[in-house]
């Protein structure tokens, strides 16, 4: 199993999917028309991963925005990953938001799928200090 790592675009997210680090990382916009196309080799990385995970794995989504295509695929991968769980693997998944509709959907994924998931918020305002 090779590590994966997709570079970030305007209309996507930073992926790394790490197995002997046992990192799953989403990070920044996901605006993907075609998100099959996108996220399905995610999802089978991380069906071939649960046959054999990390002695630890950790999970961090870190959207600033996505659309509802890439939702509908948020809740496949949390699905997969709840086997981490139901298998007593050591897994935290954070969800890391700025605003309130990010974390407001966080909630919905983790009351849905029904793991835990740790809600993190991101103090945005540190570049803001800065004062003339």
């Amino acid at each position: 199993m090779e590590k994966k790592l997709i570079e970030p675009t305007d209309k996507s997210p930073a992926v790394i999917l790490d197995n002997s680090k046992g990192l799953i990382e989403f990070e920044g916009r996901s605006l993907i028309e075609d998100s099959e196309k996108f996220f399905m080799p995610i999802v089978e990385w991380i069906i071939e991963y649960l046959e054999s995970p990390a002695a630890k794995t950790e999970v961090n989504f870190k959207f600033e925005y996505f659309n509802t295509s890439c939702s509908k695929w948020l809740i496949t991968i949390t699905k997969q990953l709840k086997k981490l769980f139901e298998i007593g693997a050591d897994c935290a998944i954070n969800w890391f938001y700025e605003d309130e509709d990010v974390l407001e959907y966080g909630e919905v994924i983790r009351d849905l799928v029904d793991i835990p998931i740790n809600m993190i918020p991101v103090d945005d305002d540190d570049d803001d200090d800065f004062e003339i």
